[in-house]
């Protein structure tokens, strides 16, 4: 009898362990299987980067993500970020790829805060931007599957990868760009030198070096430096008479427009078809000028290349100021000198390249050549990112900077 009461009791502590063990197991597996907090929702649809986008994000050293789609009303819609900019980095961690930039947001929940640093690549030069998106819970959407053409394969439409955004050339880039740059050649008198393309001539220079003018062998396309005292006379008059008695005709100055660095831009036209713009400054009663001259009916084209030219021009003109160090330049603006550390006034007028799309470039033997740099940049050229030009059959690449 007292052997069949310690078995019954033996076996009720057995059932009651037993029962807490399965409440502890119920629990743990509630706990693995509850669903997890939903998952965050930007709106953006990332497409990889295409060489439009790489060409036009130079600035960009390595890496990012093209933003091909934002979808309306959607968390990255309403925080202004548009399709065809580039991601460079998400909550400060660097996007090497398009896998990376789509995980990144993909495993963020709903509520979470995040800041997508952009590359506005439509808006003049390449300037990062930082732009927070709260994420939201991904909202129902009804998947619209197609069954062909067997019934066990079922497949959800996707659209095709874009190519780049906002782009009408992307089309060509595509395909590989063509990149030629435009030899320059050494155009020196005195203590003046510049580059220009073949053909071009020196037309005058000043013996102080005050003045120094090149010019095209053939049509009309003229670029000056001209430094001069004012004694007085207003600098809008001064420039409209040195434009009239240089080119022979009445020059009609529009508004100026303030420049960087205290610069002011003249654009200009005369009676007899020739059109272009003056880039001055004045400092201690002395005004600097960088002036490029075109015919009217090829200012599309030859302004542009006139005005490298012009704003290329480096003389050691007197009174003028000292140099200074380099504050924020871009290289392929300015002379090696101001790489440096030594910039001349020639180096802060020429920040109006930016506006004109050129740049210089050298190679190791002293050529120099004008590019595009938001166009002309290879992202994954042989020898690292770069300029590149094909000699020999092989692309030799190029540094960035004038050598005068």
């Amino acid at each position: 009898m007292l052997v069949g009461l310690m078995l019954r009791g033996w076996l009720g502590l057995a059932v009651v362990v037993a029962a807490g063990i399965a409440l502890f197991a119920g629990a743990v597996l509630h706990a693995l299987h509850r669903p997890p907090p939903p998952r965050g929702y930007s709106g953006i649809e990332f497409a990889p980067m295409s060489q439009a986008a790489e060409a036009r994000t130079p600035l960009l050293p390595s890496g990012g993500a093209l933003i091909g789609r934002v979808e309306a009303k959607s968390p990255a819609d309403e925080a202004g970020i548009k399709a065809g900019e580039v991601v460079s980095r998400i909550d400060g961690r660097t996007v090497a790829s398009v896998t990376q930039a789509a995980r990144l947001m993909r495993n963020a929940l709903s509520g979470t805060r995040m800041v997508l640093t952009l590359y506005d690549i439509t808006q003049g030069e390449v300037h990062p931007r930082d732009v927070a998106v709260t994420l939201i819970k991904e909202p129902e959407t009804p998947r619209k599957l197609t069954v062909n053409p067997l019934r066990v394969m079922v497949k959800e439409p996707r659209p095709p990868p874009i190519a780049a955004a906002n782009a009408a050339w992307s089309r060509r880039i595509l395909r590989g760009p063509t990149i030629r740059p435009v030899p320059l050649f050494g155009l020196g008198s005195g203590a003046c030198n510049g580059f220009a393309p073949e053909g071009w001539r020196v037309a005058g220079h000043a013996p102080d070096n005050s003045m120094f003018h090149v010019a095209a062998g053939e049509g009309f396309s003229h670029a000056l430096y001209q430094s001069a005292r004012l004694d007085g006379v207003a600098p809008e008059d001064f420039i409209r008479e040195y434009l009239t008695r240089t080119f022979g005709s009445p020059a009609v100055l529009a508004a100026p427009q303030p420049r960087p660095h205290g610069f002011v831009l003249h654009d200009f036209g005369n009676r007899r078809g020739g059109a272009g713009f003056v880039i001055a400054r004045v400092t201690g009663g002395r005004i600097a000028m960088w002036i490029a001259a075109v015919a009217g009916a090829d200012v599309s084209w030859a302004r542009p290349q006139t005005g490298a030219v012009a704003l290329g021009l480096s003389c050691r003109a007197p009174g003028a100021p000292a140099p200074r160090p380099r504050d924020g330049l871009l290289a392929t603006r300015i002379s090696l000198a101001c790489i440096r550390g030594r910039c001349s006034e020639t180096d802060f007028a020429a920040t109006y390249l930016t506006v004109l799309r050129k740049g210089f470039v050298h190679n190791v033997k002293g050529e120099m050549f004008l590019v595009n740099p938001r166009r002309d940049f290879w992202q994954n050229g042989a020898d690292g990112p770069g300029f590149y030009r094909q000699t020999g059959g092989e692309n030799e690449k190029l540094e960035p900077g004038r050598i005068n």
